[in-house]
């Protein structure tokens, strides 16, 4: 529609000055954000049934029952942990892939609209006949498709926006109670 609109000379606009505000939305990857969220919650929920299986250790005796007993307890504080920062990541994650997924729908449907072949209420094609006939005035068509323009760039201004903050608030949820660097680390979150 640009292309056609530019030849029309309705607007000196490029299509890369078009597209640069959808570059992030286009380069987001919501289907593997998506799965990651199901595979998280997945192994949270596994975890958490493992958790209920512990052996009792409160008969064993001796140095050797002693010395497995603590190992037991560390080993149990560090799952329990473990266990809750996965469900809090799980869940973060989740949250942002659904989130994510209304605004990245909204963007869409967006665009449909203002990507629509009619300019003027007439089909595009047909616009230089209007024009030439003075069915439709040159300077409406621009405003009509300059403010359809602006409503894309602020489209995608704002899924753009959505996009970093959704993934800040996931980062922050797996980072929140992060003892080291080490553990960012290990979750890719440097």
């Amino acid at each position: 529609m640009i292309a056609a609109c530019r030849d029309l000379g309705l607007t000196g606009v490029v299509d890369d000055e078009v597209r640069r505000p959808h570059a992030p939305v286009d380069e987001f990857r919501l289907a593997a954000l998506a799965a990651d969220a199901t595979r998280l919650r997945g192994l949270a929920e596994r975890l958490a049934m493992s958790g209920t299986r512990a052996a009792p250790a409160s008969d064993w005796s001796g140095r050797s029952g002693r010395a497995a007993l603590g190992a037991l307890t560390v080993v149990t504080g560090d799952v329990a942990q473990l266990r809750r920062r996965l469900s809090t990541g799980a869940a973060a994650t989740s949250h942002a892939a659904e989130i994510l997924e209304a605004v990245l729908g909204r963007h869409a449907a967006v665009l449909r609209t203002v990507s629509r072949p009619r300019l003027g209420g007439v089909d595009l094609d047909a616009v230089p006949a209007a024009l030439n006939s003075g069915a439709l005035d040159a300077g409406d068509l621009r405003a009509e498709l300059h403010a359809r323009l602006d409503f894309a760039e602020t489209a995608g201004a704002v899924a753009a926006d959505a996009i970093a903050v959704a993934l800040a608030e996931v980062a922050s949820a797996w980072s929140a109670d992060a003892e080291t660097d080490g553990d960012l680390a290990l979750a890719d979150l440097r």
